[in-house]
């Protein structure tokens, strides 16, 4: 099984949100940075900087931050150090973080972590994190070996997300010995057509949305289709204002609202982590608020259709050409990429 953390020695879990659980989890999982030095009983060791090629349990070439491709990785008001695997291991990974925030918890920082070099606690096997393909989170409420540390309604949350990914994913509170709550891991090998398949309909495809450029930053003063989708979202999730395409006082209140909901930083201004927490993926079939969102982005861009909050064949059609002509899977789904190209 891959069980990831030493719990013998406790974490310092002072930054940890008020009233959240203080459990044991293992320093030398936490603190083993990207450059790949591991604190461990309080003597600094050198990592593997010039290791030989080696694979992680699922099957994937594992290494340190200048062996193998990653990507820093953020869901509500936590980062992963480190990050995760860039391409589509990312976009699944990011997903899983994401709805995990939106449907289990909320997530913080310091307690999730992703890429880390090292084997697995107890074997000479490396850690699926030694390849950058799993992340843990809220780790200090999950302690490696406790079982039930989450609620029913939020294991049924777990098992949707899980559903979702297809098999592609696997929790650790699955694991038929040593539970291991916290982790989330991919669960196929590279090639795997599963992992591919399940990126694009997440995200409009693999790759790696650039953080600083990808979302492009809507704030109090701004106006036209941007704000425009970010009213719609906001009212597809329950949220009531006027979808008038103006960023004014009221727009920002009810996005401040959204984020402190979402345990994000509440500035008002819906950047990389906002936009994140906010899309919602619709497809043939969808209706509501999200899809005009989409029809207003999509005539915005030239590629005209009525925004009746339906994704019909018309909507569908126009959103594979949108997706063709940005070098995107065209799938018709509009995921994360899709979203982030719409308001560019």
């Amino acid at each position: 099984m891959c069980e990831h953390h030493d719990p013998t020695t406790p974490l310092d879990v002072a930054a940890a949100p008020a009233g959240a659980t203080r459990s044991p989890l293992g320093r030398r999982t936490l603190l083993r940075g990207a450059g790949g030095l591991l604190l461990t009983g309080g003597i600094i060791t050198a990592g593997a900087e010039g290791a030989f090629a080696a694979t992680s349990q699922n099957g994937w070439t594992a290494g340190t931050s200048s062996q193998i491709p990653l990507s820093s990785l953020a869901a509500g008001a936590a980062t992963f150090p480190a990050g995760v695997r860039t391409g589509d291991v990312y976009t699944v990974l990011r997903y899983v973080a994401v709805q995990v925030n939106a449907t289990v918890e909320a997530l913080y920082s310091p307690g999730c972590w992703g890429h880390n070099y090292r084997e697995i606690s107890g074997s000479t096997s490396l850690s699926n994190h030694a390849s950058g393909t799993a992340i843990d989170v809220n780790a200090p409420d999950h302690p490696l070996g406790a079982a039930g540390t989450f609620t029913s309604a939020q294991v049924a949350a777990i098992r949707t997300i899980l559903n979702r990914c297809n098999g592609v994913v696997r929790w650790g509170g699955d694991y038929s010995g040593r539970k291991d709550e916290m982790h989330f891991e991919i669960n196929v090998g590279p090639s795997d057509s599963r992992l591919p398949a399940l990126a694009a309909s997440l995200g409009g495809g693999g790759g790696t949305p650039t953080p600083t450029s990808g979302w492009t930053l809507v704030r109090q003063g701004d106006s036209g289709f941007r704000v425009s989708a970010v009213q719609h979202l906001l009212r597809q999730r329950g949220y009531s204002l006027s979808a008038d395409g103006v960023f004014g006082s009221g727009t920002a209140s009810v996005v401040r609202s959204f984020q402190t909901a979402s345990g994000l930083s509440a500035d008002g201004i819906v950047g990389q982590d906002t936009w994140t927490a906010l899309i919602v993926n619709v497809q043939s079939g969808s209706q509501g608020e999200a899809v005009i969102g989409v029809q207003k982005c999509l005539t915005a861009k030239g590629y005209s259709t009525g925004a009746d909050g339906i994704f019909g064949s018309g909507t569908d059609a126009q959103v594979r050409a949108f997706q063709r002509a940005k070098g995107l899977p065209d799938d018709g789904i509009v995921g994360s990429n899709t979203w982030q190209a719409l308001t560019a």
